[in-house]
Parts: structure tokens; sequence; C-alpha cells
């Protein structure tokens, strides 16, 4: 899978909403949250769009702000805006062929998932899970989520880093005999993943490490999901499961079973390794940069995980 030449200070970066609108007073702030990176901010129209509250206008108006910023050579990279809701109705307007000829660096995460999906198995691109310029850069910005986009950005291999006080666990499984797994990741959004099922845009896991976040989930929920993952046999064709963060997902009917318990029952008898607690996903200020398409190694005796592209 290919991977874009990394940005450069001065690089012109495409800012645009796959999503959900933003409000006008955002619009400052993402020209200085991208200034900040030193790269020059060039935004598109979705930017200034709303359409039924929860769209960044129509479907036709943030297909024609990706196809502009694919096709621009003086565009280096394209970081969405937000997530939310609706980047699902573009993919049967999208010029595949446009994108596999024009490969650019593609950041986001949340309902950008289903963007992810497409480009990396119709376009041969790799993506990057991370940073969203209003979701993150305004206020979340830290140090450990800008490290971690500029050396994903930058590297072609590195061994991912927690935040100090955030321990990667191995969920004890029917089989924890396993030394290390290697695969290409994919993956983002739990339930973004689940809906792609049965489309033409259903995401492929075979042989594959499936990396999966959610955010404001009922564990109810997210115990569905994965029963139809797994129902659907994605979860016996991945080699490994890496969980991130799972923001706001309780329990109202029992606090005291949560999303870990509930993972350790689900995958008790399980016979491939699962990883939890990589912190990437919804949860704030920490966020790491997943790059989507590249080969991951995970030692499960030392908890290491490392990508390359």
């Amino acid at each position: 899978m290919k991977f874009p030449e990394a940005l450069k200070k001065g690089d012109n970066v495409f800012v645009f909403c796959p999503s959900s609108p933003i409000f006008p007073e955002d619009l400052e702030k993402c020209e200085k949250a991208i200034k900040d990176l030193e790269f020059n901010p060039v935004f598109g129209k979705s930017l200034r769009e709303s359409y039924g509250g929860y769209m960044a206008g129509s479907p036709e108006i943030r297909v024609a702000d990706l196809h502009e910023a694919f096709s621009r050579e003086d565009i280096k990279g394209i970081i969405c805006a937000k997530g939310g809701y609706s980047a699902s109705l573009m993919l049967d307007k999208i010029d595949y062929e446009l994108i596999r000829n024009n490969p650019k660096v593609f950041v986001g995460y949340s309902d950008v998932t289903n963007l992810h999906v497409v480009f990396n198995q119709k376009c041969d691109l790799g993506t990057y899970h991370g940073p969203m310029v209003k979701s993150n850069m305004f206020e979340n910005f830290n140090d450990y989520t800008k490290n971690s986009f500029l050396e994903a950005l930058e590297n072609e291999k590195w061994i991912h880093k927690n935040p100090d006080h955030i321990e990667i666990s191995v969920l004890e499984t029917g089989n924890n005999n396993f030394d290390e797994v290697e695969g290409i990741i994919t993956g983002g959004n739990l339930a973004i993943i689940a809906t792609t099922l049965g489309t033409w845009y259903e995401i492929d896991v075979k042989n594959k490490i499936l990396f999966l976040e959610d955010v404001e989930e009922p564990v109810g929920s997210i115990h569905r999901m994965l029963t139809h993952l797994k129902n659907c046999g994605k979860l016996n064709e991945c080699k490994a499961i890496i969980f991130g963060n799972f923001a706001d997902c309780g329990n109202k009917y029992d606090e005291n079973y949560g999303v870990m318990e509930m993972l350790k029952d689900f995958f008790k008898d399980y016979d491939k390794p699962v990883i939890y607690n990589f912190e990437s996903g919804h949860a704030k200020p920490f966020l790491a940069t997943v790059p989507l398409g590249a080969t991951c190694k995970i030692n499960v005796k030392t908890k290491e995980i490392s990508f390359e592209k």
C-alpha cells in the first residue's frame, strides 16, 4: 500500500468537512491550527456549509472538495476538520481512480473511517487515523498527540509509545501462546465498520490486524456490534485485534460491568491475540496516530507494537 511523502513545512494542506459541519467562528481557529503546524491552510467549501444540522452541505459539495484536494498538484495533504455523521453519503460519488492516481496524505477518524476503508481498499492508499483540526487541534493538541502525528507522517518505521500513565494490556483468551503477530492494520470506528458489512464498501480484514475504537456507545451496543462482526466471520478472518479507547461507553444497568469486563467474557475462548488500552480514539487529550495500511507487528509477550510503511 502506498503512503505519500511526508508533509513539509510550508506545504499546502486542504481542510474540509466530510461529515458534520463546523461553526462559522471555527474558521479562524482552523486557520491558526494549521499555521501552527507550519503548513499553509486551504479551505474547502464544506467548511462554510450546513444542511439538516448534521451535514456539512450536500454530499456533492463534500465530494467536490475531496476531488479538488486530490486533483490539485499544489495540495500535499488533506486533514479533516471533524467527524460526526454522513460521510457514507459520499461513497458512491467518489472518483476512486482520481485518488489512486494522485496519492496524498489523508488524516481523520471517527465517521471518517468510511473514507479510510475505501481509500485503503479501492485506491491502495495508506491513510492516517489521526487528529482532526476542530476535534483535536483547538484546545486538546497536547505534545503526545502532536508528536505521534508528526512521527507517523515522517517515519517509515517506528515503535508505538502509549502515554506513560496508560499501560497496554493483553486480554486472556483461549490461546495466549503467541509470541508475535504481524499484518496490515485496518479499521477505525467500530460503529462505522459495522455499517460497511454487506455493502460494496465492506471492510476486508483477512490476515490483517483489526483496530477498533468508539465513543458514547453503551456497553450493550458495543457487545452487539462485536457479535455482528463475529457472526460475519470478521473476527475469525483477522490475525489479531487492537482495541483503542472507548470514551464515555458506560453501562447504566450495572456500572461494575464495563467495556473491559464485557471484552474479557466475549474473548475468553478466542484463539488470537487481543490487545487493549492502545491509546487512540475519541478520549482526549491523548490520541496516537495509526497508519492504516501499514504493517503492524505485535510482540504479545512484551506488548510492544510497531509500524512500518
